[in-house]
C-alpha cells in the first residue's frame, strides 16, 4: 500500500491564533516515500527538538512550550507520520520502529541540525529519544522525558491489558474501547474516553479539548496500522538499549499519570542514573498542564548541559 499524502502540504489549522509562528518549515522525504513535515523557532543554541506524540496527536502538543523555549533557543518540532502535515500511511509496515526513529534522524539532516537536546512524552517521545541517543549518540545532547513511557519496563497499568486489540468485546465500555474494532466504528468516542482517561486533574478542560481536536484531525486508518506493528524486543533488549544511553537524562513522571504507569520511571532512573521528578497528583499530559514547570525545568536542564560543557 502507498504511503499516500493525505496530510502534506496543507496549513494547520487556526495558524492565526498560535503565539510564535516559525521562522522556516518543510518537509522532508524518507527513503519509504512517506514526507514529514517540519517546522523551526528561534534562532539560539543548542536545538531543542520536541518529538511528536503521533500518530494520536501531532506536534502542537507542544505549544505550551515552544513559545517560551524558541526565546533562547532554536527549537524543531514535527508531525510524526500519521497527523498533522505529514504523509498518513496505512500499511502497517510504514509504522515499524525503525521508520520512525529514521524519522527523527532525517528532521536532524533536514533542520541541519547536528546535535540536539531531545524532550518527549509517553513511549512515542520517550522511547524514540533514547532508541536514538543510543544508536547515535553523537547527535544526542540529552534527553528530557515526561511521562517515561519506556515499553516493559514494568507491566502495563491493568486496566490497559484487559482487552485484545483484535478482538471483539461483548461491550465496549471505559478501557475496552482501546480496541480496532470499536476504533473503526466510533474512533471519536474513543477519542473523547482516551483523553478524558488520561487528563483527570482538575482544570484540564481546554487541554482535553485540544487533544481531541488534534486527534481528529488524524486518521482512524494510521491508527489502526500503527496499533498493529509487533514489538520486536523483549525486556532485556529494552534495558540494554536504555543502559547503553550515555548521555544526561532528566525524568519527570506524574503519581496519578493513567497511561503510563510511574513504575516506567523509576525503572528507567535505576538503569541509567537519571534523576526522577516526581510530580504529586499530575496525571500524563504534564507539559500542557503544568507548562512553567515543564518549561523551567527544560530551560535548566538545557542550561546545566550549556555549562558542563563549558568546564
Amino acid at each position: 500500500m502507498s504511503a499516500g499524502a493525505v496530510g502534506a502540504g496543507r496549513k494547520r489549522p487556526h495558524d492565526a491564533g498560535r503565539a510564535c509562528l516559525p521562522v522556516a518549515d518543510g518537509f522532508v522525504e524518507r527513503p519509504d516515500g512517506v514526507r514529514i513535515a517540519y517546522e523551526v523557532f528561534g534562532a539560539g543554541e543548542p536545538t531543542i527538538v520536541m518529538l511528536p506524540s503521533s500518530p494520536i496527536v501531532h506536534s502542537r502538543q507542544w505549544k505550551a512550550q515552544v513559545p517560551f523555549l524558541s526565546r533562547s533557543y532554536r527549537v524543531v518540532t514535527y508531525d510524526g507520520r500519521g497527523n498533522g502535515r505529514s504523509d498518513r500511511p496505512t500499511d502497517p509496515d510504514l509504522y515499524e520502529e525503525a521508520r520512525i526513529v529514521g524519522d527523527l534522524e532525517a528532521v536532524l539532516d533536514a533542520t541541519g541540525t547536528r546535535a540536539a537536546v531531545l524532550v518527549g512524552l509517553c513511549s512515542d517521545g520517550v522511547w524514540r529519544a533514547i532508541e536514538l541517543a543510543s544508536s547515535r549518540p553523537a547527535r544526542v545532547l540529552g534527553i528530557v522525558a515526561f511521562a517515561v513511557g519506556v515499553p516493559l519496563l514494568s507491566p502495563p497499568h491493568p486496566w490497559r491489558g484487559l482487552a485484545t486489540f483484535d478482538e471483539e468485546q461483548s461491550s465496549y465500555e471505559g478501557w475496552a474501547k482501546e480496541n480496532g474494532h470499536y476504533w473503526s466504528r466510533d474512533y471519536p468516542g474513543f477519542v473523547d474516553f482516551f483523553f478524558h482517561a488520561i487528563t483527570s486533574e482538575p482544570h484540564s478542560t481546554k487541554q482535553i479539548e485540544d487533544s481531541i481536536a488534534w486527534a481528529l484531525e488524524g486518521s482512524v486508518e494510521a491508527m489502526l496500522a500503527e496499533a498493529r506493528v509487533p514489538f520486536s524486543l523483549n525486556v532485556e533488549d529494552v534495558e540494554r538499549i536504555c543502559r547503553s544511553v550515555r548521555c544526561r537524562m532528566l525524568l519527570v513522571h506524574g503519581t496519578d499519570d493513567h497511561c503510563q504507569p510511574i513504575a516506567r520511571a523509576y525503572r528507567l532512573a535505576a538503569l541509567t542514573g537519571a534523576p526522577l521528578i516526581v510530580v504529586e497528583g499530575a496525571d500524563h499530559l504534564i507539559p500542557a498542564r503544568h507548562p512553567v514547570m515543564s518549561n523551567l525545568l527544560i530551560r535548566d536542564f538545557v542550561a546545566g548541559l550549556a555549562a558542563e560543557n563549558a568546564r
